[in-house]
């Protein structure tokens, strides 16, 4: 008896030692999730990849690996088999240590809590302010709209003032909340996605802000090679 206690306390190690802990560990629970795979994501060559999974048979926490160099975006999709599926993928911030993702079956999307990720910290920041920025966007349309139902043409007018001005107020932000956080892939994330068609200065000015570990990283190399390719 005590000898096979013994062996199966080696069989356990070993299999400890040939499966070791990648850079980062996602850590999801997703409340009421009874039944489903869960499949942690990145983006490479411009597609989603699988990187991890792992199937859920009843409601406990999980845990999802991935090797990184450098903080990047990824996605944690739950797939339950039902072709009515969605906002099923929630995308995240990753890094290197461990992160928890708590979320409900319902509210996959909307009602997940990510923490233990500073880059996700930064990221919600930016989002924070942007949503006002959007929130206004919607605002100025509807007073389009209304002036155009009127035949306003003065409240046409002012209208797109507004917006022109509000669109290079966003920009503005968005340029300077990348050169404030220069030390984080969040400053060529944010020219890369939201930036890729203002003027080449303002790109410059982010990249020339980076510091050596963000421009080495995948987006800092990724934003260096869209500079050069605007160049040619």
């Amino acid at each position: 008896m005590k000898d096979s206690i013994t062996k199966l306390f080696l069989i356990a190690l070993l299999g400890s030692c040939s499966a070791p802990k990648k850079d980062m560990q996602v850590i999801v629970e997703v409340k009421e999730l009874k039944k489903g795979t869960l499949y942690l994501e990145r983006v490479l060559d411009s597609a989603i990849v699988t990187v991890d999974s792992i199937f859920i048979g009843r409601e406990e926490a999980v845990v999802l690996q991935s090797n990184l160099n450098h903080p990047e975006l990824f996605y944690v999709l739950l797939d339950r088999n039902q072709t009515d599926d969605i906002d099923n993928r929630i995308p995240f911030f990753g890094q290197a240590g461990k992160i928890s993702i708590q979320t409900t079956l319902d509210d996959f999307l909307t009602k997940a809590k990510i923490t233990g990720s500073p880059t996700q910290e930064i990221y919600d920041a930016y989002l924070q302010v942007i949503r006002q920025f959007n929130n206004e966007e919607l605002d100025l349309l509807a007073a389009y709209l209304q002036a155009q139902v009127r035949e306003n043409s003065d409240s046409l007018a002012l209208v797109e003032q507004q917006t022109a001005s509000l669109s290079k107020r966003k920009i503005l932000f968005t340029v300077n909340f990348a050169v404030n956080n220069s030390n984080s892939v969040i400053a060529p994330y944010l020219a890369l996605s939201e930036l890729s068609t203002v003027s080449k200065s303002l790109l410059d000015t982010i990249a020339t802000s980076m510091s050596e570990d963000v421009a080495n990283s995948r987006y800092g190399m990724l934003l260096t090679e869209y500079l050069s390719e605007l160049e040619n």
